[in-house]
């Protein structure tokens, strides 16, 4: 294949030309938002999100970039002219890790941005799709990629999973957040957190089950607050959400209600947000 047909097909990817309503004139002015499944995770996971984003912004349509088990990525559906094109990326590899999570994340914003020439974009991570998207941050500072404007992480296993580097109530948290333990990937975060973008606006959502061990069944209560001690101080905005009871099951994260709505709201319409507090 000649390089003026593999620059052809890349050309290639359909745009759902909207209402001008709901456009914008240039796709530089464009804000994307990519969702990113986690450790087993799979469409489905980020589907709800997707679905409610679509409904928040009226935008009928939205691209799917999935990777498949030969490292190769297939794009399906639309980018459209929306204010805030959709994205969700997909891993055929259900049990892939962190690391190459960040890889892919980082080969789709390029291509994309390539396409589209955004000028920032917003990021969902749900699991260890959360924590692979601050360590992309902390590995990408912005100097060649758009900078990141909004980040939402979602039962983020910051300092571990329960019983794999956590247990539950055995890693309590000080006044200012430090965990008593850090894993040696938190420590890592810890360290370098002054390379992640200072300019971000970060919603924590973690969730309890409230039965007694003060965990979403797979993540702890500490390991995805322990976050806020490395970012609030770096970052322009921190706030964060807690979910309790079923609402606050690992996977139920994803798809409840409620979730959702301060999900979308802190993204597409932060104007409502209360007010943060001080700690």
């Amino acid at each position: 294949m000649g390089r003026a047909q593999r620059r052809q097909e890349q050309a290639q990817l359909p745009i759902c030309q909207l209402d001008p309503a709901l456009s914008v004139t240039n796709s530089s002015e464009q804000v994307p938002t990519f969702y990113v499944h986690g450790f087993r995770g799979g469409n489905y996971t980020t589907q709800k999100m997707v679905s409610s984003a679509q409904e928040m912004t009226q935008t009928p349509v939205f691209l799917r970039a999935t990777v498949d088990w030969r490292s190769k990525i297939h794009y399906s559906g639309y980018w459209s002219t929306a204010k805030n094109p959709i994205i969700q990326l997909v891993f055929k590899d259900r049990w892939i890790p962190s690391s190459t999570i960040e890889r892919w994340f980082n080969q789709i914003l390029t291509d994309l941005n390539q396409r589209y020439h955004f000028q920032s974009y917003n990021a969902v991570g749900h699991s260890l799709g959360a924590k692979a998207l601050v360590n992309f941050l902390i590995h990408n500072p912005g100097h060649t990629l758009p900078p990141i404007n909004r980040l939402v992480l979602v039962a983020g296993p910051f300092d571990g999973l329960v019983f794999l580097g956590d247990l539950p109530n055995i890693n309590p948290l000080a006044a200012d957040g430090r965990p008593a333990f850090m894993t040696p990937n938190y420590m890592w975060t810890y360290l370098n957190r002054s390379r992640f973008p200072a300019h971000t606006k970060v919603l924590n959502i973690y969730g309890n089950v409230e039965d007694s061990s003060n965990t979403d069944k797979y993540v702890s209560v500490s390991s995805a607050r322990s976050i806020k001690y490395i970012l609030q101080a770096q970052v322009q905005e921190f706030r964060e959400y807690n979910a309790r009871g079923q609402s606050g099951e690992h996977s139920q994260l994803h798809d409840d209600v409620s979730i959702l709505k301060m999900i979308n709201q802190f993204i597409y319409d932060p104007e409502k947000l209360p007010p943060l507090t001080k700690d």
